[in-house]
């Protein structure tokens, strides 16, 4: 473990104010530093995926709020969860989060006493100020016209999630996401209000007063009534954004996911009321090797499988949104570089990751490192026997009931699940390790059959998996990119855990790309 590296020399505020002036920070790089909420350790709560995580500081760790939580038995679906991990960032890996449980381990739901949010309705922020720990809620969601009613504010005593009470729940246009940064004795709250179609607005509070929504005033002349209130930041297509502080550096922080141009954005300021810079992509789902790579590619427009959607969504496409600064893990490498750390939601698969983006404000210089090559062992080991010669499995390892291999007419080989005399009931799974070259782009194949799937694992973590689509007339080709993945140790599988009806799966044609 390593504490955030805040020994960089902070910008005055006079070079802050010229810096936002002269223009947008410059985007330097972005990497992707893994799966936030792991499928392994969201299944020991009983949880199946989340999105966003929304952080801030409680004692002596990072609280983050998660939304519409799915769960494993379907029940408590769309619940709200909160999880806590160390005010440091591990110098290697990603930190371990602990979630809030119940007495059975079970997720304990993050939700205010006496009132039902369900789906749509999520924390959007959380604030300490003295001994109460404010945790505020969109909430009135209506499908119908595609937008929120009200926002909620929660209070409790001594940081206990568990005893969240109603402060407020007020009608809102404008106030319904939002993120408030504690400046001393000053809350300054920057929130949108139409669903993903709004301006940024700003608002201000005396910081003990916060809960009280009658003391809010909105800028620009900080009047008492909201529908004064003009935007800080117009764009009219804002919706879940985040606006931090970062140790050591003057400057106000605002990352918002925006559709034109498309991706996460990134705005500083010298001060809360601005004037807010131009707009810098912090991540480009094409750019910066989401789709392909953590966001799902919908299989009938690409014509293949990427391996990364949940059972059944395979033609949904996965998107980029809920971009939360952790600014505790925030660092820097050199004089006005910034390394900004956020939490992202993908949509599909349904999680949260957590990256890091580099960029450069104005005035500064910054040469950046040369990239070094992929590192791989020199006991790295290569994959056997993909294509199944001669219907052997010489290569693979074998668990459970032994799988059948047949040929094609093209004389290629396949395996099958699907066994007589067993058919259905045969499970078991054959697999093998070995280390991703290098020069590696893809793995390739044909998938078709019933649900069970081939699958690839680095550590406890499936990285790509491609199901059978319950026909035997149609393959499906996959195509999983490992670009991310080069010189990792990982797992390639074929599972079948099932003896329900189309409880098989047959692969051929497996082969790395390079």
């Amino acid at each position: 473990m390593r504490a955030p590296d805040h020994r960089w020399l902070p910008l005055s505020l006079l070079a802050a104010a010229a810096a936002a002036q002269q223009g947008a920070p410059t985007w330097i790089s972005t990497t992707d530093l893994g799966c936030f909420t792991p499928p392994a350790a969201l299944a020991a709560v009983g949880l199946a995926g989340t999105d966003l995580g929304v952080a801030f500081p409680l004692g002596d760790r990072i609280a983050f709020l998660f939304g519409d939580s799915w769960t494993l038995d379907r029940t408590d679906q769309d619940a709200d969860s909160v999880a806590f991990a160390p005010r440091s960032l591990p110098a290697a890996g990603l930190p371990a989060l602990t979630w809030l449980t119940r007495e059975n381990g079970r997720f304990h739901e993050l939700a205010p006493k006496g009132l039902p949010l369900g789906g749509m309705n999520v924390p959007v922020e959380g604030v300490v100020v003295g001994d109460r720990v404010h945790v505020f809620f969109s909430d009135g969601w209506d499908g119908r016209r595609g937008r929120h009613s009200h926002s909620v504010c929660t209070t409790a005593r001594g940081g206990d999630l568990r005893q969240l009470e109603v402060a407020h729940r007020a009608a809102t246009e404008r106030f319904v996401n939002v993120s408030i940064v504690r400046d001393r004795d000053v809350c300054w709250i920057f929130a949108t209000g139409d669903y993903r179609k709004s301006d940024v607005f700003l608002a201000r509070v005396a910081s003990r007063d916060l809960a009280d929504r009658g003391a809010w005033r909105y800028w620009p002349d900080f009047s008492a009534d909201e529908a004064r209130a003009r935007p800080v930041v117009t764009g009219a297509a804002f919706g879940e954004l985040s606006v931090r502080r970062v140790p050591g550096c003057d400057l106000w922080w605002m990352a918002m996911n925006a559709p034109a141009p498309r991706g996460i954005h990134l705005r500083v300021a010298a001060a809360p009321t601005g004037p807010w810079s131009e707009p810098v992509v912090l991540f480009d789902p094409a750019r910066d090797r989401g789709y392909g790579h953590c966001m799902h590619q919908k299989a009938s427009a690409v014509g293949f499988d990427d391996g990364l959607s949940e059972p059944g969504r395979e033609e949904d496409w996965g998107g980029e949104y809920g971009p939360y600064i952790v600014p505790d893990w925030c660092s820097s490498p050199g004089k006005g570089v910034v390394d900004l750390v956020y939490t992202l939601s993908t949509w599909n698969p349904y999680t949260t990751r957590l990256l890091r983006s580099r960029v450069v404000l104005p005035g500064a210089h910054w040469q950046e490192p040369a990239a070094s090559p992929p590192s791989v062992a020199l006991t790295a080991r290569s994959p056997q026997n993909l294509a199944f010669a001669n219907g052997s499995l010489a290569g693979w390892k074998q668990e459970g009931d032994r799988f059948a291999t047949a040929q094609r007419g093209d004389g290629s080989w396949f395996v099958c699940t699907y066994v007589a005399p067993g058919g259905d009931r045969v499970k078991g799974r054959i697999w093998q390790e070995f280390t991703v070259p290098a020069a590696a782009k893809e793995l390739r194949g044909f998938v078709w059959g019933g649900d069970e799937s081939v699958e690839l694992w680095r550590g406890d973590e499936r990285v790509r998996c491609t199901r059978g689509r319950r026909t035997n007339d149609r393959e499906t080709p996959l195509r999983w990119n490992l670009e991310s993945l080069r010189g990792a140790t990982v797992r390639l599988q074929i599972a079948d855990g099932s003896a329900a009806a189309w409880g098989f799966v047959s692969v051929c044609g497996l082969e790395l790309v390079e």
